[in-house]
């Protein structure tokens, strides 16, 4: 009996296993992801080098333009602003388009 269920278990697995073709997808979709996540880390990691930046540009802005220091500013809002609020631009720009 035990012989049995050993044996199906055994065909079970094999049935399972993945085909060269699905392995193959899975790897390119990994890669694909892979490289997303790279390119928004690397974005993260542009925006957190120049977020001290622009807070010290602020501190020194008699040193620099209006119009330049006001550009700091708008970059600062809209960095530290909510997440989702790039997300509704581009579905306001899309509407307003149709």
């Amino acid at each position: 009996m035990e012989e049995k269920k050993l044996n199906t278990s055994a065909k079970s697995a094999k049935a399972e296993q993945p085909t060269y073709e699905q392995l193959k997808d899975w790897c390119n979709q990994l890669m694909i992801q892979r490289n997303q996540l790279s390119q928004r880390l690397n974005q993260v990691s542009n925006i957190m080098n120049k977020l001290p930046w622009l807070f010290e540009t602020l501190k020194l802005q008699e040193f620099f333009s209006e119009e330049f220091v006001h550009q700091c500013v708008n970059e600062i809002e809209f960095i530290m602003g909510p997440a989702g609020e790039e997300d509704n631009k581009e579905e306001n720009t899309e509407k307003s388009k149709d």
